[in-house]
């Protein structure tokens, strides 16, 4: 059976006692029951579990990040119903600390976070007696963990830093860790990940665990985000020794009949068929009222394309209409040429609303050559970096750029951010990568206030300019309101 035909067992760990399937409770005094494994088959569906926890973060994933930058927007300002203004906030940076999807995704990523930490006791990990498969599962949830905190550290900045299962009594005693030692944890957990899974190989059945290409992937990417681009360096190297220089075609990336290619080294992975596990963005991002043209049960136009970037795009570039549309076909109007822009990368056939196919990329292999091209550019200059960057242009239709046009660092990093963006499109990195470059706040004020101001000058209240405070979210109310002699608030929230 393969992994994500099996990915639905996170049910039964749910009944074994691993993990709580309410993600309405709180993380940061959750108590995992006292459930031991008794052999290696109980962890590994344990493992897989935690495979199938990172679906629920990632569901609203897109809000926090590609909301809130200049890829997407709201698709109307006219709107006022509570789901959309919830939304809106992320959108225009209003955020609150009792916004439910902040909420939601800080407790399902701490339930998952538990879950790792509870197959990570020694007394359970202890249970598979083969020292090989003990290291690759150990690997694996440890890369899921680091995979969670970097997200939640990015995100919100001071974390709880949990590695343990803790009593009640603890657990109320327990207030958020520096920056720094968050880091540090992800650090630790991606390199024991690396030397875990170096060497394991799987086979068909077992598409979708973590592999050490990304385990290594990831650490480079912790590194570059810390600035520390030597260390990312080796890493970068060793994938692309592994992966070469040939890269798929742009539009078979997310063709769900070729999941899991070469492409990708790390996907959280779904199932279509009313399994539960189905993927629910094809209807979340496509047109709202839309019928049965786009996709069966219509769309939330959610994640609305931003006019910038579909410009952005040149003409020959193959990606655009691969990532996005601007018109679908509705053979039931007059005009049948409907003009609405919504995201394609997630989108397939479905015979139950929010239950499609496609897998979400986490980590894709021309984000591994984009990085190592911006290393090399820090590290010793343009010319070092350029036969990487031409590498993803080229597979795009792009023709190469020759070294004349990029006499400079500086100008090489403009081209490179460009090369990201459109590359990785609602991949949810464009949030991320704009906080690593130190440009968050800059970028996304001028998006707001002159690039598509058309848009934005349409609400009644007229969007605030982002201050630095909110380049990271608050945190949930109900962490404060639980836990609010030890735990402070993010600064002006």
């Amino acid at each position: 059976m393969k992994l994500k035909q099996y990915i639905w067992t996170i049910l039964g760990v749910c009944a074994l006692g691993l993990t709580s399937c309410d993600l309405n409770i709180a993380p940061y005094s959750y108590i995992a029951d006292e459930y031991y494994f008794e052999n290696a088959a109980q962890v590994n569906t344990a493992v897989i579990g935690c495979y199938g926890g990172m679906q629920a973060p990632l569901r609203y994933e897109w809000a926090l990040t590609e909301l809130r930058s200049d890829n997407s927007r709201m698709y109307s300002s006219s709107t006022q119903n509570d789901a959309n203004l919830l939304l809106l906030a992320f959108d225009n940076g209003t955020m609150n600390s009792a916004n439910t999807h902040i909420r939601s995704y800080w407790e399902s990523t701490y339930n998952n976070i538990n879950s790792c930490n509870t197959i990570l006791l020694p007394e359970n990990l202890a249970v598979v007696e083969e020292e090989k498969l003990r290291a690759q599962y150990e690997g694996e949830v440890l890369f899921i963990r680091a995979y969670h905190y970097f997200n939640l550290v990015r995100l919100w900045g001071p974390v709880f830093l949990i590695t343990d299962p803790l009593s009640v009594e603890e657990s109320l005693k327990e207030n958020r860790a520096p920056v720094e030692k968050v880091y540090e944890q992800i650090v630790k957990d991606l390199t024991r990940a690396v030397e875990n899974l170096d060497g394991v190989e799987y086979g068909s059945v077992d598409l979708g665990r973590a592999t050490v290409e990304a385990a290594r992937g990831l650490l480079a990417k912790v590194y570059m985000t810390l600035g520390q681009f030597a260390e990312a360096r080796p890493l970068l190297e060793a994938v692309i020794a592994e992966k070469g220089e040939d890269l798929i075609p742009y539009e078979s990336i997310f063709d769900i009949n070729n999941e899991m290619n070469e492409e990708i080294l790390f996907a959280v992975r779904y199932k279509t068929g009313n399994y539960g596990i189905g993927s629910p963005f094809a209807n979340m991002f496509a047109p709202n009222n839309s019928g049965i043209c786009v996709v069966v049960g219509s769309g939330d136009g959610n994640n609305y394309p931003t006019d910038e970037i579909w410009n952005l795009y040149e003409p020959e570039d193959v990606r655009r209409d691969v990532t996005i549309a601007d018109h679908y076909i509705d053979e039931s109007k007059p005009n049948p040429v409907i003009s609405d822009s919504y995201v394609k990368k997630f989108l397939s056939e479905v015979t139950v609303r929010y239950d499609a196919e496609n897998d979400w990329p986490v980590l894709r292999y021309a984000d591994v050559l984009l990085m190592y091209a911006e290393v090399m550019n820090e590290l010793q200059g343009p010319a070092a970096g350029l036969h990487y960057l031409n590498l993803v242009r080229q597979r795009a239709g792009l023709r190469a750029l020759d070294s004349s046009e990029i006499g400079s660092r500086y100008v090489f990093r403009t081209a490179l951010e460009k090369e990201r963006r459109l590359e990785l499109a609602f991949e949810n990195h464009r949030w991320f990568d704009l906080l690593r470059w130190g440009k968050a706040k800059e970028v996304i004020n001028d998006h707001i206030h002159r690039i598509e101001w058309a848009f934005y000058s349409t609400y009644d209240n007229e969007p605030p300019y982002l201050q630095d405070y909110q380049l990271i979210l608050p945190i949930p109310q109900s962490v404060i309101d639980n836990n609010s002699y030890v735990v402070t608030q993010n600064p002006y929230y």
